[in-house]
């Protein structure tokens, strides 16, 4: 059973903020999030709670006791498509770029249902992120559609965390056929 602590989490966060001060910040923005905004799917967990570590005290997001999931296939351009374990059926999102973080917008109505990707958690041997810090928003605010990093950072306090990874991405072994 794999957990994300809240520790953890703000140490890559912090982590991730101190390299940005340095890296300049267009290269920041285009080199941050690529694999994740390349991956033609995206899988998303999302917490109402926290549970609580009885050894350390630390919060914990536990994969496999989410509150919803969410799953994101890329098609052409920005165009997505969202599926969510709260509500029937595919849902059009849109793929943004912010200027500090990665937002999938959809709109249902008058009201905007955002995942926003703001850091890396896990690294794999080759030091490609294999694990992502997000949060998910349902709310009102349509300036996300013109400032959606803004919107973010206003409402990520009553946003619910969560992590996102990405899958088969520059993986052919999949394609291949076994041998017998």
């Amino acid at each position: 059973m794999r957990s994300v602590t809240t520790t953890g989490v703000w140490r890559c966060a912090l982590l991730w903020l101190a390299a940005g001060a340095i890296a300049p910040a267009a290269a920041q923005g285009t080199t941050q999030f690529d694999s994740i905004a390349r991956s033609p799917f995206v899988h998303c967990a999302f917490y109402r709670q926290y549970e609580i570590d009885p050894a350390t005290g630390d919060r914990l997001l536990v994969e496999g006791r989410s509150d919803s999931l969410t799953h994101y296939q890329r098609g052409s351009d920005n165009n997505v498509r969202s599926i969510d374990t709260r509500r029937a059926g595919a849902r059009d999102a849109q793929l943004v770029r912010g200027k500090k973080y990665l937002h999938y917008i959809e709109r249902s109505g008058s009201m905007f249902v955002v995942t926003t990707i703001y850091a890396c958690l896990e690294r794999d041997a080759q030091g490609n992120c294999i694990n992502y810090g997000s949060v998910n928003a349902r709310h009102f605010d349509a300036r996300v559609l013109r400032d959606p990093d803004a919107v973010y950072e206003e409402l990520q306090a009553s946003a619910e965390p969560g992590f996102c990874d990405h899958s088969f991405l520059n993986l052919q072994e999949a394609l291949r056929t076994p041998s017998q």
